[in-house]
């Protein structure tokens, strides 16, 4: 459940700020992780602190014991990466 909301997170904020044409999402077990990519190729700038959707997405990823990084500079899209254990301590 934990990979769906990161996933459906990062695609509503693909939709609603980024004026992209494309997503990729990627999904991939790496030993005891699950690993998410969300990339757009969208206007980027996106900000963590700008708002409440990737404020909101970094604090369900550290709660569930994950790490999540963003990558957005502008006008190169936007890239999430996401990393979450499978097994939860």
């Amino acid at each position: 459940m934990a990979a769906y909301y990161v996933v459906s997170e990062a695609l509503t904020n693909t939709t609603k700020h980024a004026r992209a044409s494309h997503a990729h999402v990627t999904v991939e077990q790496r030993d005891a992780l699950l690993c998410l990519s969300i990339r757009d190729d969208g206007i980027g700038g996106a900000h963590p602190a700008g708002g409440s959707g990737l404020t909101g997405l970094r604090d369900r990823v550290q709660a569930l014991g994950g790490s999540i990084e963003v990558d957005s500079r502008p006008g190169e899209g936007t890239a999430i990466l996401v990393e979450l254990p499978l097994q939860p301590d």
